[in-house]
């Protein structure tokens, strides 16, 4: 875009963090731009005929009426960024910002570069004069701020001054804070919400993620989701379920309480439906109660490197152009992709991979070719089709931004509290991967037989609490009580072999409990089917009934569990954090509904110990 009338600015400031290091800052280019006190925008209709991978935008403000389209985002993790936008009115035809870092002894050299070309002489002095004083100060402000939370690893709220809470807010903050203090909840983490919630501005209260100040905190994410869900119902924070889309993995919806969900979702930028998986595409976010702080929800950027962090490049590129990237790839397997094709192609990165690679996207797209590629190669990509092309690498794994819906509903806490949070009648939701844990008396027909009915019926009840106490310690959730038996959820094994453990022991040493009742199990760990099932969500599948027969084959005071779950989720070491003498068996056998299959499973028997679990 560079011709005789194009202005051209300049600027370069040394900063004391690595490329690395404030790369999460400067690329939040919604905080960089409100920072910089421009105005916030909203997405506009110029024309039909726009390029599917372009927005068309304006700004909100009445005393600013300008509109553009605006092209993707470009990146190279962790060195460039920057984005072009062609405006259909104010001082300029177009603008291009790029935003360069590069790593020197004693930090980072940033330097910020702006191209433009004006639509008139007279307003391109007056706004490149603006640009040349106003904005380079603002910069340099901003940047300087930027670093020294980069360099501390601090949050922004951390630094910043208490904010306005709404009339009467203050007063209902105390009285929130005094009953949640009575119900017993983690005070430290409390204290460090409420923090948060007076501190923080209005972009980081839109979606708080538990699972985010967990990390900026360093606490256990089950304590400071236990504090939430308590600050949810004591009306400190609201929260909803926001639906992702598992490719360009952005929000297309969000909804108040899971009935309102249905299937399919369609996304307006991938242009297609998708179906909605409670591990992934369902999450849980918060944001203060309206009666205790008002947020402003507006934006200032919507499609910065930020708000795709999984993506570490990404490049706009027109037909016969070829770029050379410089990029800092962590190990693992990423996916490449590019828009207008439905193919993608995987890319393994460590150490030993290749360091030169050049990538040819034609017509046809991608079609499942494999890479090894180094770190930080030589890499070069080429567009040989006939038209634009958004090229992205992105980490296959998917990373949570809040809590999952299979997490949250895994809960006991959640569900006591939320008991209403359950499904719509008739949808059923897809979850990849959860645990199952089904318990049953060994002979309880003896049992009551040899204890008498009120006795008998009396273990039962009590041996119904332990099992609530330790599953909710373990942060699963009763499912139901089926008779004698009970279904319980987890989001992994090892908690529900845990729960097993404990209940195993605490039944064993508590005088209630007599030598005729004997607690059995079955775990298993895979996909199933979420519903709601008598107002409750419920879960159905191979997984399910595998782990209910599991159970049902098991003896006296055995567990049973697949070796494959067993040997993929190292529940050896589960085994040793307690002093039993187990005794182990592997085996195969078939099981009832499954009859061209066998199963190959891990028997444990367990018998008493002297050590002593605290609940």
């Amino acid at each position: 875009m560079v011709d005789q009338k194009t202005v051209q600015l300049s600027w370069s400031w040394q900063v004391n963090a690595l490329p690395r290091e404030i790369w999460p800052f400067i690329t939040d280019t919604n905080r960089l731009f409100k920072d910089l006190k421009q105005p916030s925008i909203q997405k506009a209709h110029i024309t039909q005929s726009v390029d599917q991978d372009l927005i068309q935008l304006s700004y909100n403000g009445i005393n600013r009426y300008e509109v553009w389209e605006e092209e993707p985002f470009e990146w190279e993790y962790p060195y460039r960024f920057g984005v072009v936008r062609h405006y259909q009115s104010g001082a300029y035809k177009d603008l291009k910002m790029q935003v360069d870092l590069k790593e020197i002894k004693t930090g980072t050299r940033l330097i910020v570069k702006l191209w433009a070309i004006p639509r008139n002489k007279f307003l391109s002095f007056w706004t490149t004069l603006k640009l040349k004083t106003l904005l380079k100060r603002r910069l340099k402000n901003v940047i300087d701020t930027y670093d020294r939370l980069a360099v501390s690893n601090r949050h922004h709220y951390q630094t910043a001054k208490k904010k306005r809470l709404v009339r009467g807010g203050k007063k209902r903050l105390e009285q929130i804070k005094e009953g949640l203090y009575n119900s017993q909840v983690d005070t430290a983490v409390l204290r460090r919400l409420i923090k948060f919630i007076c501190h923080a501005d209005d972009l980081d209260l839109q979606q708080i993620s538990p699972r985010t100040l967990a990390e900026l905190w360093e606490v256990p994410q089950e304590k400071v989701f236990e504090v939430f869900i308590h600050a949810a119902k004591a009306n400190l924070l609201n929260f909803n379920w926001d639906l992702y889309c598992p490719s360009c993995r952005s929000i297309q919806e969000s909804v108040k309480t899971l009935n309102q969900i249905h299937e399919p979702i369609y996304c307006d930028e991938c242009e297609q439906e998708f179906k909605v998986n409670f591990n992934k595409t369902v999450q849980l976010s918060f944001r203060p109660h309206p009666l205790v702080r008002k947020i402003n929800k507006e934006q200032y950027c919507i499609r910065g490197p930020q708000q795709k962090s999984h993506v570490f490049f990404q490049q706009y590129i027109k037909p016969g152009e070829k770029r050379y990237l410089m990029t800092d790839l962590p190990d693992g397997e990423y996916i490449l992709r590019s828009t207008k094709s439905m193919g993608t192609a995987t890319v393994y990165v460590d150490e030993e991979g290749d360091d030169t690679i050049h990538i040819n996207i034609t017509a046809t797209g991608l079609t499942g070719e494999e890479a090894h590629i180094s770190n930080s190669p030589n890499l070069s990509i080429e567009n040989t089709s006939n038209e634009n092309k958004l090229i992205t690498l992105e980490r296959k794994s998917w990373s949570l931004h809040g809590i999952s819906a299979a997490q949250a509903t895994s809960s006991q806490l959640f569900r006591n509290l939320f008991a209403d949070e359950v499904l719509r009648k008739g949808e059923k939701i897809s979850v990849d991967n959860l645990t199952f844990m089904f318990t049953d008396l060994f002979d309880s027909t003896g049992m009551y037989n040899e204890e008498g009915d009120d006795k008998a019926v009396g273990q039962v009840i009590d041996h119904f609490e332990i099992l609530h106490q330790v599953v909710a310690k373990e942060n699963g959730a009763i499912v139901k009580t089926i008779g004698d038996s009970v279904m319980a959820v987890f989001c992994e094994p090892d908690q529900a072999l845990r729960a097993y453990l404990r209940a195993q022991k605490i039944i064993s040493d508590d005088e209630r409990f007599t030598d005729d009742l004997r607690l059995k199990a079955g775990i298993h760990h895979g996909s199933c089917v979420a519903a709601n099932l008598n107002s409750r969500i419920d879960y159905f599948g191979s997984t399910v009934n595998i782990a209910s027969r599991f159970v049902d084959s098991a003896s006296e005071n055995e567990l049973i569990i697949s070796q494959k779950v067993f040997n993929k989720h190292s529940l050896q070491d589960v085994l040793e954090e307690f002093d039993n003498k187990e005794r182990s068996e592997d085996m195969s056998i078939r099981l009832k509904g499954f009859a061209k299959e066998s199963f190959d499973i891990k028997r444990l028997q367990i018998s008493d110990s002297p050590l002593r679990l605290a609940i």
